[in-house]
């Protein structure tokens, strides 16, 4: 449990969604009477997971425009989030399900504790900076020529009846640990009112598992086994990262005709590649390649410039609301909260540097980094001019509160009556 709360944690702090940042941070108050609790729980057969959030993000087509469709992220609360890591960390151990977890060509969903803190190498690597490595082994192999696709919806088509059927085989059809894991991944929303239409996209039936769930992409691993077995065949690979993939070969051809059998193996379970996410065809990668938010250049790895964007965007935002909530309280709004103080605004976005910078620890264009490092001190500059300007304004009795310290004279007390005299 432990574990996995610090994989949520980690993860979250990345996170674009203040909602989610805000509730870590509150679980971490005190995290191990937290956890405590719902290992409490757990044992005694009493955890329940709750209604999850149906979250409706719009797609954006390559010039940043809503296409008019979503994806459809499903957000249960952390407690839930947390278990539902821990089973994973149960499953990724049990023998009969090796194979779909640790694989040569896919890569996404499970990261170790030391790959998230930046130690291991070689082997030992999974998520992202496996499948990256991955990529620049066959580059130098010499399948020189890419294509690159996206599976429209994957999460969607997903056969729970079908999974669920492989891992109880694994487990030697334990029916109490099958029930509970059919438990953690079906989707309840306590949103449905205000998702409207929107509410068939969510996997609330039996076809289709939550994208934002942490044993999905297991999940997924189990319903793709045979995708990944032949679109490796021959002299082309295929490096899959959950619903993204990208095919290497040594020809352009060979690249364009491996991309064909791919569109005609997800047809067979009902999946489909997302057109605008997909190749047309083989091309070289001289010319670049970007996959996974990573780019690709002869001699350079980067993150890619959408994903410093998005960063900075993230950075500056945080820094902005912030900003905006001390000069509203300057202007006689209301009393500044704590989660917008200095303090704690500066230690966020600590947090969400070290996360991001962790996530590409592997990169190796620093002259990237060092601009990026710029452009936040920029921000981080004129953050603090805006709260020394609203600290000289104030009164001296919210000085202290702008900046996120306690205040004696603010702290509850329960305090002591002198006793009366007798006389």
């Amino acid at each position: 449990m432990e574990r996995a709360w610090r994989v949520i944690q980690q993860n979250g702090r990345s996170s674009k969604s203040e909602a989610v940042r805000l509730e870590l941070e509150r679980f971490a108050e005190d995290a191990p009477r937290n956890i405590r609790s719902l290992k409490g729980q757990l044992s005694g057969g009493r955890f329940k997971f709750q209604k999850a959030k149906g979250v409706p993000i719009p797609k954006l087509d390559a010039k940043g425009t809503p296409t008019g469709k979503i994806r459809p992220i499903v957000l249960a609360p952390v407690e839930s989030r947390i278990v539902q890591r821990a089973v994973l960390n149960v499953l990724v151990e049990i023998e009969a399900l090796k194979p779909y977890v640790k694989t040569p060509y896919s890569f996404g969903g499970i990261r170790s504790n030391r790959e998230r803190s930046g130690q291991v190498r070689g082997d030992e690597l999974s998520a992202v900076p496996a499948a990256i490595k991955a990529v620049l082994h066959e580059i130098g192999q010499g399948r020189v020529f890419f294509a690159s696709a996206d599976i429209r919806a994957f999460f969607t088509p997903i056969s729970k009846p079908y999974v669920m059927q492989v891992i109880q085989h694994a487990v030697d059809g334990d029916q109490e640990f099958c029930e509970f894991l059919l438990s953690a991944i079906t989707v309840e929303l306590d949103n449905i009112a205000l998702l409207k239409e929107k509410v068939s996209e969510f996997p609330t039936e039996e076809i289709g598992v939550a994208q934002g769930n942490s044993l999905s992409p297991l999940l997924g691993n189990i319903a793709l086994a045979k995708f990944d077995e032949l679109m490796n065949e021959g002299d082309c690979r295929c490096i899959r990262y959950i619903d993204d993939f990208i095919i290497l070969a040594p020809t352009r051809r060979a690249a364009t005709a491996r991309l064909t059998k791919a569109t005609a193996l997800l047809s067979e379970m009902k999946m489909e590649l997302s057109p605008e996410k997909s190749s047309k065809g083989g091309a070289p990668v001289s010319e670049g390649v970007e996959f996974l938010g990573i780019t690709i250049y002869p001699g350079l790895i980067r993150p890619s410039d959408k994903a410093q964007a998005r960063f900075i965007e993230s950075v500056a935002k945080t820094l902005a609301d912030s900003q905006k909530a001390m000069l509203s309280m300057k202007n006689g709004g209301a009393l500044l909260h704590r989660d917008r103080s200095l303090i704690a605004t500066l230690k966020r976005v600590d947090g969400m540097i070290d996360g991001w910078g962790k996530h590409y620890w592997f990169c190796n264009d620093g002259q990237t980094f060092q601009g990026i490092d710029q452009r936040i001190a920029e921000r981080i500059s004129g953050y603090l001019g805006c709260y020394r300007a609203v600290r000289e304004d104030v009164p001296a009795t919210t000085k202290m509160q702008v900046l996120g310290l306690s205040e004696l004279a603010r702290l509850q007390r329960e305090p002591f009556a002198y006793p009366k005299s007798r006389e």
